[in-house]
């Protein structure tokens, strides 16, 4: 029989938003003319990943109707609750090319 390759930690389509922490500051202004704006360490709700590039996100404490907004996705990372001891508390890397 074939194995599906489907991941086996969350069960359904809709679960709960995984929750994610901005790594660097980053402001645009969307197509709409909103400005979008997050802050270095700041908490954002991943909703959808749209591309490998650009995630759909929301701020945790947004009413219901506020439109969530898109997050470079090299920009944030998922915070993994059950991983806190796993990773040593050294230093985090240097992002590339931050000469500019």
């Amino acid at each position: 029989g074939r194995v599906a390759m489907l991941p086996g930690r969350r069960r359904g389509r809709a679960g709960p938003a995984v929750p994610l922490r901005a790594l660097y500051s980053y402001r645009y202004r969307a197509e709409d003319g909103r400005r979008v704006a997050m802050a270095a360490g700041e908490t954002l709700l991943l909703l959808r990943r749209a591309t490998p590039d650009w995630w759909q996100v929301r701020r945790p404490g947004d009413p219901p109707w506020a439109r969530p907004f898109f997050v470079p996705a090299a920009y944030v990372a998922e915070e993994d609750p059950g991983d806190s001891g796993a990773r040593s508390p050294g230093t985090p890397g240097q992002p590339a090319g931050t000469g500019g």
